[in-house]
């Protein structure tokens, strides 16, 4: 699978997990996600960013606590599961309470699926927090 295909099948999955505001600036190939739920407080979910520096998925565990290391446990769990080490193929500044899934590491259907139900799961814990 090709990058281009990866953004796709992902920004399909995240509009297709549960209601979301969906963001996009106009200069960037940036997709923000945030969960829509009556009463509001749900903070953004998840990034794709399609940009060359980034091209990855990022999913924001701990949005608004800076000082979270769940971001960092989850980072460990997802590079476990697909075989791969952030910090050897990303060289920007990694946030404690974000998880970065690079597009390149999902180069199957089957590696696809695995990271789909990764995110489903990483998803139904965001929103009944």
């Amino acid at each position: 699978m090709n990058e281009l295909q990866v953004f796709s099948e992902l920004h399909k999955f995240l509009c297709g997990i549960g209601r979301m505001n969906i963001t996009l600036p106009a200069k960037s190939l940036t997709i923000g996600y945030k969960p829509i739920r009556f009463g509001g407080g749900i903070p953004k979910f998840a990034t794709l960013y399609g940009e060359k520096r980034y091209n990855c998925l990022i999913l924001h565990v701990e949005p608004g606590n800076l000082e979270s290391l769940k971001g960092k446990m989850i980072q460990k769990e997802i590079q476990q599961l697909l075989h791969f080490d952030i910090q050897e193929m990303r060289s920007f500044v990694l946030k404690k309470h974000e998880v970065y899934i690079p597009f390149e590491v999902v180069n199957t259907k089957e590696t696809l699926n695995l990271l789909k139900d990764f995110v489903r799961n990483q998803y139904v814990n965001f929103v009944t927090r």
